[in-house]
């Protein structure tokens, strides 16, 4: 299912991503209707701080990330340094 909030773009893979910032606690999950990755994130969204923190979760965990869409938006496009199989079976351990 999480395939859905995917696409393979070459050696990068293209996140749809849903992030709930002013969270308790970093968790993630995924939204089945809107075909997106959940990500809660403790930061607020003033000054850029809730995307430092999404790109610093997603770096860390796959080596290289950017925003590629929806900098100011809960909806984001996100692209990070992986195949599209490799980025399912990271995600999957972590929902």
């Amino acid at each position: 299912m999480i395939e859905k909030a995917l696409n393979e773009a070459g050696e990068w893979t293209v996140l749809s991503v849903e992030v709930t910032p002013n969270s308790k606690s970093v968790g993630f999950g995924y939204n089945q209707w809107r075909k997106t990755i959940e990500i809660r994130l403790k930061s607020p969204p003033r000054g850029g701080r809730a995307n430092k923190e999404l790109l610093q979760i997603l770096s860390e965990i796959f080596g290289e990330a950017e925003i590629v869409g929806g900098e100011k938006s809960r909806f984001k496009k996100v692209r990070v340094r992986a195949r599209k199989e490799e980025v399912i079976e990271k995600l999957e351990s972590l929902l």
